[in-house]
C-alpha cells in the first residue's frame, strides 16, 4: 500500500494539563487540529465519550469529533469511504474483515507509532496483516453465559455446566425452580445473531484455520461435525427465554437479567458495565457456552475486544499524525485522563503498563486465559459483510421455529457464499 505524505511532521511539544497529567500536544498550531472518531461499539459508547470531552478539555491544540454509530457501524463506514467522506480514526476492524479495509488501502500501519509501546505484542494476532499492525487492541472481548449465582443457589446448581447434557439439566433444574433459565434481547439482532460468529468457534475457527488458503478461495461449508449439537443448543436457549424475546431489545436484555428474572444471559464480557450500572450488587460469573458433549472441548472465545483503526488517509496531514499521537498518549497512558477506562470495564486488558481492576464476572475468564483455554472467534475469520447476514439467517430461523438444522446450514452457506469474495 502506498503512503503519500505531504510536507514536514510537526514536532511535538509537552504540557501540563494537571499537576499529575502530561499529554504531547502540537506546536505552532493556527487552532485546532480536528479529528473525527467514528465509534461502533454501543456497549462502550458512554464511556469512551466521556474519554473524548476529557481529552478536549484537558488542551487546546486538537479537538476529537465523537461520532457514534451504533449498531450500523460497518455500514456508515463503507458509505463514507465510498463518498470520499472518511474518518481519521474507527473501531472495531480485526481479523479478515480488517485485511479486506487494509488490502483496499483504507487503514494505516501503525507498527512504528510511538503509543504503540502500551500494547502487549502477544496481543496482536487479529490485528497484525502481512507484517504491518492495523489496530489497537484495548481489552480482552470473551463471549459465553453470564449467570446469577444466587438464583443457581436456589435451583440447586453447585456448578456451572461443561457440556452439553449438564447445560439441559442446569435449563431444567432453573425451570423446576420457577426461574426463568435465559434473558433474551432479540428486537436487537446481533444479540441471538451473533451465535454462529461467537459461540461455535470452538468447531468453526480451528477449521478455517485448518483450510487456510482453501478457506481464502471460498471452500468452505457449515456442514461440519459437531455443528448439529450446537444447533441444538441454539433451540435449548430460544425455548427458555422470558415471554416474547423478539419484543425485547438488548436493553431489555440486560433488564431481565439484571432485575434477577432470568438465571442466565448470552452475552459478551462488553456487557458488564451495562449490568453493573442496573444491579452493581448482583452476584455474576460467565461460563463458556458448552456446545459438545466433551469437556475438554470447553473454551472461550474471545478476540481483542475494542480495537481502534487508524485512517490511511491521515497520512496525507503530518498535523493529523501528531494529533492522533496525543490523543493515544492521553488514553492509553493510565496515568493519564482516560486511565479510568481500564477500571470500569472490568476485564483483561491488552495494554502493557494498565493494572485493571477485574469485576468478579471476569475471574473466570481470566483464569481460562491463563490456561490457554481460548480461542479466536470465528467472526475474526469471516468474510466482511458476512456477519450482518449471519444475524439475519439466524433470526428468521428462530422465527420459523422449524428446527431443521440442515436447511440453517444450507442458509448460512448461501450467506457465506455472497460474501466469500472479501477472503480474496
Amino acid at each position: 500500500m502506498k503512503k503519500k505524505i505531504f510536507g514536514a511532521v510537526l514536532s511535538l511539544s509537552v504540557v501540563l494539563t494537571t499537576s499529575l497529567m502530561a499529554v504531547p500536544v502540537l506546536a505552532e498550531s493556527a487552532g485546532p487540529v480536528e479529528l473525527e472518531f467514528l465509534f461502533g461499539d454501543p456497549n462502550r459508547t458512554e464511556i469512551f465519550s466521556r474519554i473524548v470531552d476529557d481529552f478536549n478539555e484537558s488542551q487546546s491544540d486538537v479537538h476529537v469529533t465523537f461520532t457514534a454509530t451504533g449498531t450500523n457501524h460497518l455500514e456508515e463506514l463503507m458509505t463514507r469511504l465510498a463518498t470520499g467522506e472518511a474518518p481519521d480514526l474507527t473501531s472495531q476492524l480485526q481479523g479478515y474483515e480488517l485485511a479486506s479495509y487494509v488490502e483496499a488501502g483504507h487503514i494505516k500501519d501503525i507498527s512504528s507509532q510511538p503509543y504503540m509501546k502500551y500494547i502487549r505484542d502477544t496481543e496482536l494476532d487479529t490485528v497484525t496483516i502481512d507484517g504491518g499492525v492495523y489496530g489497537i487492541p484495548m481489552d480482552t472481548q470473551a463471549w459465553g453465559v453470564f449467570y446469577n449465582k444466587k438464583l443457581f443457589d436456589q435451583a440447586g446448581i453447585t456448578e456451572v455446566p461443561k457440556t452439553v447434557t449438564q447445560l439441559k439439566e442446569c435449563v431444567e433444574k432453573l425451570q423446576a425452580a420457577g426461574i426463568t433459565p435465559f434473558a433474551a434481547g432479540y428486537g436487537t439482532e446481533w444479540t441471538i445473531g451473533q451465535y454462529l460468529g461467537y459461540g461455535c468457534s470452538s468447531i468453526l475457527t480451528p477449521k478455517a484455520v485448518e483450510l487456510g488458503d482453501d478457506y481464502k478461495k471460498g471452500n468452505w461449508t457449515f456442514d461440519l461435525p459437531g455443528m448439529d449439537l450446537a444447533f441444538d443448543v441454539l433451540d435449548m436457549v430460544n425455548d427458555n427465554t422470558q415471554d416474547r424475546p423478539f419484543d425485547t431489545d438488548v436493553s431489555g436484555q440486560y433488564a431481565v437479567f439484571a432485575k434477577e428474572d432470568a438465571a442466565m444471559m448470552l452475552q459478551g464480557n462488553w456487557s458488564i458495565l451495562q449490568v453493573r450500572e442496573l444491579n452493581p450488587e448482583m452476584q455474576m460469573g460467565i461460563f463458556p457456552l458448552p456446545i459438545s458433549e466433551n469437556e475438554e472441548d470447553l473454551v472461550f472465545p474471545k478476540q481483542y475486544g475494542f480495537v481502534i483503526n487508524v485512517l490511511a488517509k491521515t497520512d496525507e496531514d503530518p498535523a493529523k499524525e501528531a494529533a492522533i499521537n496525543a490523543f493515544m498518549e492521553f488514553f492509553l497512558n493510565p496515568e493519564n485522563g482516560g486511565g479510568y477506562y481500564y477500571d470500569e470495564i472490568g476485564v483483561p486488558t491488552a495494554n502493557a503498563v494498565a493494572e485493571p481492576k477485574l469485576d468478579e464476572a471476569s475471574e473466570i475468564l481470566q483464569e481460562y486465559l491463563e490456561q490457554n483455554k481460548t480461542v479466536f472467534t470465528y467472526y475474526a475469520y469471516e468474510p466482511a459483510g458476512f456477519d450482518a447476514e449471519s444475524w439475519k439467517v439466524t433470526v428468521q430461523y428462530l422465527n420459523g421455529g422449524t428446527k431443521d438444522h440442515e436447511q440453517l446450514t444450507k442458509d448460512f452457506d448461501a450467506a457465506f457464499d455472497k460474501y466469500a469474495d472479501a477472503l480474496g
